[in-house]
């Protein structure tokens, strides 16, 4: 059976010729119960899909426009028969059509795809969520205009439009675009109505909407759009995904079922990410999404401060506490559990970096900044009482952005990095200022014979317990290949970074995944720059421990940042 997918992305964007997003020009049939022909340019936003095979081309898919230069549709619409993804030369995308054996010119806008941008490599019904990029730009017009995207996460009860060109109830394929009312649905209501089907796949990013009753979405709808009007503009809430298959295995969808929808609320991160449309961002939980790729020959903002990276102290050995006001960039990731399983590195006023072990699967609600000594209410010099502290900074999280080839598996760890943003600017203070990061190429060049890490993980493996006081360590550099050696089982690449393991007790361990390894060098005088996040290790002190390389992954931090 034909997956079938929509989705919606919720900001009003009033486009430079005039049109706001989700306004059509043509007046909307508003009493749509099953499947109707809709008025040409009633929906001026669907879009239709076509794959190329050797010299001929065949519709197959939906997709819903919301920008000039993106179409959103479903991730298997982008792979082929045999589930393999296509190259953006087999994809095309025509916007301002009407039935699809009558292509009217004056109305037809052809556009080849530049890229294909997919949130998951998986092939699973989850995350069926992709953009197509366009090579030229749409002309927006009565009969092509931008949706506008929901970010509402939760949409029940909701009276959503599908809009399509699939097979009807008399199981023959449309020619004619048509469109369905198909109010959302509890998952209770869904899963009560086809546990068999829904139940193990129904999370926070699908829901379910229709009826029971003959009106649903069915093969060729894929990619599509279910749409809500709030007023007068109309927000794509959700990609038609799935439906229940029929008991005579003929792969047509069955009629009398509920549909499944991916939410396109919990995917405006990524979509913000990868089409730089306005900010999405909204309040609630936080969301974790995969980063958007970096071009490495393209020019990113650079939204680091030039202040960065003071740094003081001129001699550091190993393994002993960190003087106060030493590490005024280090962060604390906090839990639901209570404990602080991970640390991080204050970059700007909104961002902070770790690691992608630290956001997923456990997922932070909070970040702590200016901390030092977990047990004391106030910090202040052992050396001077009146030497103390302001107050820590504990700040909300407004969405996190994991690097998109993660991996954490047993024997590939890598791309371990992620980004959090903020819910507030931070505010400077002594205690609590950013880190610099290896932005030139002669800082990516340097090559260290030794680095400094901290963090608040295990001091002692004989009594594994989280340390109270922020700890820091001098630990020696390892070339990558003798790391390997050790490491023999998994695999290292020029994105990780090696050191530690010399024997003496200087090294990460665990609780410091996420914390920054970095050194003094020579930028704007003489600074603090990061070069590595604390990844994984073995047997503390016993080998080197592996850090993802910073310098590896500029591009993607810049291009995953936001002002």
């Amino acid at each position: 059976m034909e997956n079938i997918y929509l989705l919606l992305f919720a900001v009003l964007i009033t486009v430079s010729t005039g049109f706001q997003c989700g306004v059509p020009k043509v007046k909307i049939n508003e009493v749509i119960v099953r499947g109707r022909d809709v008025t040409p340019g009633s929906f001026p936003w669907h879009a239709a899909v076509y794959h190329r095979k050797g010299r001929s081309d065949s519709y197959a898919c939906g997709g819903t426009l919301i920008s000039s230069t993106f179409v959103l549709t479903a991730d298997h619409c982008v792979l082929d028969d045999n589930g393999y993804v296509l190259s953006p030369k087999r994809v095309f995308a025509r916007l301002g059509v009407h039935n699809l054996n009558v292509l009217n010119t004056q109305t037809l806008q052809h556009h080849d795809i530049f890229k294909i941008h997919r949130f998951t490599v998986s092939h699973q019904l989850k995350n069926d969520i992709a953009l197509l990029e366009l090579s030229t730009e749409a002309v927006f017009n009565q009969y092509v205009q931008p949706t506008c995207i929901n970010r509402e996460e939760d949409v029940t009860g909701q009276p959503g439009v599908a809009v399509g060109w699939g097979f009807t109830e008399d199981d023959e394929v449309s020619s004619t675009l048509k469109a369905a009312r198909m109010p959302v649905v509890s998952t209770t209501t869904c899963l009560e109505h086809d546990r068999e089907t829904f139940g193990q796949t129904l999370d926070s990013s699908l829901f379910c909407a229709g009826h029971t009753n003959g009106t649903t979405v069915c093969n060729g709808d894929s990619g599509g759009g279910l749409h809500v009007k709030r007023g007068d503009a109309w927000y794509v809430v959700g990609i038609i995904s799935f439906t229940a298959p029929r008991e005579d295995q003929s792969l047509l969808c069955r009629k009398d079922s509920y549909a499944a929808f991916t939410n396109v609320a919990t995917f405006v991160p990524w979509l913000r990410n990868v089409t730089e449309l306005l900010s999405l961002a909204g309040e609630g939980s936080v969301r974790v999404v995969q980063g958007a790729d970096a071009n490495p020959s393209r020019r990113y903002p650079n939204y680091l401060p030039r202040l960065c990276g003071h740094f003081l102290v001129s001699r550091i050995v190993g393994g002993a506490p960190a003087k106060l006001f030493e590490f005024p960039w280090m962060a604390l990731l906090r839990y639901k559990s209570d404990e602080h399983e991970c640390g991080g590195s204050l970059i700007n006023k909104r961002y902070v970096l770790t690691a992608g072990q630290c956001v997923f699967p456990s997922t932070p609600f909070q970040v702590r900044l200016g901390e030092h000594d977990l047990s004391r209410a106030i910090d202040c010099n052992p050396n001077d009482e009146n030497d103390c502290a302001p107050p820590v900074q504990d700040v909300d999280i407004e969405y996190i952005v994991r690097h998109q080839n993660y991996s954490n598996t047993y024997d590939d760890k890598h791309s371990d990095i992620a980004l959090i943003r903020l819910a507030r600017e931070v505010i400077f203070e002594d205690h609590i200022q950013p880190i610099c990061l290896p932005v030139t190429q002669t800082l990516r060049d340097q090559h260290l014979q030794k680095y400094i890490a901290t963090g608040y993980g295990f001091t002692d493996l004989a009594d594994p317990k989280l340390s109270t006081v922020l700890m820091r360590t001098t630990v020696r550099a390892v070339a990558l290949s003798n790391c390997q050696k050790v490491f023999s089982e998994k695999w290292l690449w020029e994105s990780h970074l090696c050191a530690g393991g010399a024997g003496d007790g200087c090294d990460t361990c665990v609780g410091d995944a996420g914390g920054p390894l970095g050194y003094p060098v020579r930028y704007n005088g003489v600074r603090f720059v990061q070069f590595g996040v604390t990844s994984f290790g073995k047997n503390c002190g016993r080998f080197p421990a592996v850090y993802t390389n910073v310098a590896h992954f500029v591009h993607w931090i810049f291009a995953n940042m936001e002002a």
